[in-house]
């Protein structure tokens, strides 16, 4: 991946949270320049799920204690509630998917 692709990547991925912080639905966005830079839906769905990872293993800290780190990881989940909310969605959708296809 070139350092162009890189950053196109992770400008999407900052759009969409910023956009997800005002959207109660969790709706995925998609449209063309997503497509291009992601593929499809589920590459784009790994690359919001990596980043919210990674943001929760910066907040890792073993030399906190167990209730700061909580609450640590607690203030990031509603920082991100956004992606939180696209991720659930995005999930659950599957789920029905499977469900349905397993019928």
């Amino acid at each position: 991946m070139t350092w162009h692709e890189t950053r196109a990547r992770w400008r999407i991925l900052r759009e969409i949270a910023a956009a997800s912080d005002t959207d109660p639905t969790g709706e995925l966005p998609w449209n063309d320049e997503y497509a291009e830079v992601f593929g499809d839906r589920e590459q784009l769905v790994a690359a919001l799920r990596y980043r919210l990872a990674n943001a929760e293993r910066a907040q890792m800290d073993l030399f906190l204690s167990e209730p700061v780190l909580e609450e640590r990881l607690d203030d990031l989940r509603v920082r991100h509630a956004g992606v939180v909310r696209i991720l659930e969605r995005h999930d659950a959708e599957k789920s029905r998917e499977n469900l349905a296809h397993a019928s």
